[in-house]
């Protein structure tokens, strides 16, 4: 082999090798769990990052369909908001720091409105 092809051989195996170890898998995961995140619809980087969050695969998949990312999930939950009484509070018109000043009152999605409308 001429050492132009053995240089460009040499770059290929590279980039493949390396190409390889950047893709996300799902190490640390049990085959249960990589089940249950396959069937909610997430490849392994994603699935990866939410449950580095805290989020199980149908927590996950709840809030994705409630129109929630990643860091609008994690800020609700971390204020103690479900998926669903999220949806409702944004169905509702409140962003998140409404939503917990108001439910820190003691208010649901419609009576907050109710009472700021007053």
């Amino acid at each position: 082999m001429n050492t132009k092809l053995k240089i460009i051989a040499v770059i290929f195996v590279s980039i493949v090798m390396s190409a390889c170890s950047s893709t996300p898998t799902w190490e640390g995961m049990s085959q249960t769990e990589i089940s249950q995140w396959k069937q909610a619809g997430f490849d392994p980087g994603a699935a990866q990052s939410w449950s580095k969050k805290g989020f199980t695969a149908a927590d996950a998949s709840a809030w994705r369909n409630g129109g929630f990312d990643l860091d609008k999930a994690t800020d609700w939950k971390d204020e103690k908001f479900t998926a669903d009484e999220a949806m409702s509070w944004k169905a509702g018109g409140f962003n998140l720091n409404e939503a917990v000043k108001n439910r820190a009152n003691g208010l649901q999605p419609v009576q907050a409105e109710a009472a700021t409308s007053k």
